[in-house]
Parts: C-alpha cells; sequence; structure tokens
C-alpha cells in the first residue's frame, strides 16, 4: 500500500491586451511540488522535483474549435502548460475566445471570455493517481462566472465538450474532443482537487481532472493501481463583464496538474 503521492503543479498567468490582441506570459510559472497522504490528499511536506514546467508546448489550433459565424468573437493564440520529465508528460493547451456585445444587461452590452483547455497526461516509468487542468479570471471584483462544462462518471474512450457564449441571437460555441484510455473516472468543479495560490479566485475558476479510484476511497492505492496510458480531461469556463468593466488587459490563470507515483 501506498502511504503518499507525488504532486506537481504548474501555474502561470497569461495576460492579453483586448487592445492590440496580444497575449503574453506575466512571468515564469509558478512550479508548486509536494508529497501528499495518498488515503487523504493532504499536504506532508514539500517533493523531490523530478520534472521540469514550461509555458512552451505545440500549438493546435484545431484543440479548441469555434463553430459559428458571429464576427464579434475573437481568438488569441494558444497557451500552454507542460511537465515533462523521465516519468511522463503532462501537457495542457488553453485557448480563449472574446465576445464584445454579447447580450444586453441592465448596465448595458456586456464582453464575455470563453476560455476551452484540452490536454492530459502519459506516463512511462510512473503511475498517473490524478491529472488535470485549472482556468481562472484574475479579476474578482467585476467580473462572474456565468457558465462552466466538464465531464464526469466512468473515463470513456472519446467524448466531445462544448460551451456556448449566452448571446441573445447567433449561437456560437467553442467545441473540443479527446481520445483516451478508459479507466476509472473524471471530475469537474469550481474548486481545485489541491490547495493553491489561486484559492482566492474560487468563484471564477473551472478545474477538470481525470481521477484514479483509489484516491480517497478505503482500499487506498497500491503500487499497481492507477494508469500508464494517457488520460485527460477538457474544461470550459465562461466570464461576463458588465458594460464598462472590462479592463483592458484580461488576466488568467492556467493551470496544469498531475498526481503520480
Amino acid at each position: 500500500m501506498l502511504t503518499e503521492l507525488s504532486q506537481l503543479i504548474a501555474i502561470g498567468e497569461v495576460q492579453i491586451d483586448t487592445r492590440s490582441g496580444r497575449a503574453r506570459e506575466a512571468g515564469p510559472l509558478q512550479t508548486v511540488s509536494q508529497l501528499i497522504d495518498a488515503a487523504t490528499g493532504k499536504v506532508l511536506g514539500p517533493g523531490a522535483l523530478k520534472m521540469k514546467v514550461s509555458s512552451e508546448g505545440p500549438t493546435d489550433p484545431r484543440a479548441c474549435v469555434k463553430s459559428g459565424n458571429n464576427k464579434r468573437v475573437t481568438a488569441y493564440s494558444p497557451s500552454n502548460r507542460m511537465i515533462v520529465g523521465k516519468d511522463g508528460t503532462v501537457h495542457f493547451q488553453y485557448h480563449a475566445y472574446r465576445l464584445g456585445q454579447a447580450r444586453l444587461l441592465e448596465s448595458g452590452l456586456s464582453t464575455q471570455w470563453e476560455v476551452c483547455s484540452v490536454g492530459g497526461g502519459d506516463f512511462d516509468s510512473a503511475r498517473l493517481r490524478r491529472v488535470g487542468t485549472g482556468i481562472a479570471m484574475a479579476d474578482s471584483s467585476h467580473i462572474w462566472r456565468i457558465g462552466q462544462a466538464w465531464q464526469t462518471g466512468s473515463t470513456p474512450e472519446s467524448y466531445a465538450l462544448n460551451l456556448g457564449f449566452q448571446v441573445k441571437r447567433g449561437p456560437v460555441s467553442i467545441n473540443a474532443s479527446l481520445k483516451q484510455q478508459p479507466a476509472d473516472k473524471l471530475l469537474g468543479s469550481f474548486r481545485a482537487p489541491f490547495r493553491s495560490g489561486l484559492d482566492a479566485y474560487e468563484h471564477n475558476a473551472v478545474y477538470a481532472w481525470w481521477q484514479d479510484n483509489c484516491i480517497g476511497r478505503w482500499w487506498k492505492c497500491w503500487k499497481n493501481s492507477g494508469s500508464k496510458d494517457f488520460q485527460g480531461s477538457i474544461a470550459h469556463a465562461l466570464w461576463e463583464f458588465p458594460e464598462g468593466e472590462e479592463p483592458a488587459v484580461v488576466g488568467l490563470y492556467y493551470t496544469a496538474y498531475a498526481t503520480y507515483a
């Protein structure tokens, strides 16, 4: 029986200038390496970092696809979160979309933002127990999360998720699909399955992850539990700014994380 698992979290903020359309990493990724209790998930102490994190990665503009021809939708350059080491690789990609004049609120025409994240992890010399992604909007005073989507239940071999902007007319949706090895379950929440520096943004956050059934169960995790196959997840988040409240530079936190042994 395993008493502890390694957990690695990569967090970074992407700032998008709504005037120039430029998206940039606000700084180096924050790396959290921990040892956690295999039964409870409680943090036992710092982990021995065996993997590197990076915001670089392959760009696939088709990972999250826009359907609909609303000309007010702006698509920004995708961002990446990579965790790489001898044990395996975790890669999630994040696609941000903005829709101006989305719908009429009491204060005027709103602006909506949607971020689609898709990816996962594939390990060889270790076994995944959990792998997932998180998205949070940095502005906490003028922005509201008005939509989210994630898959829950037994892991399917393949699945697709979409989330649409909330508009009066002219539907626009963002679609993503994923293929993986069926094993255990998919989960999601506005709270992460770990504590991080993004706790203050939970009301504006969305998390989705694959998880081995041994976590949180009475039979606990054994050496041969978990997965050596590709496991992943899809997350969608939708936010809305009232008219005049959107900042010129919008900050988005993107997080990739993995628990393994």
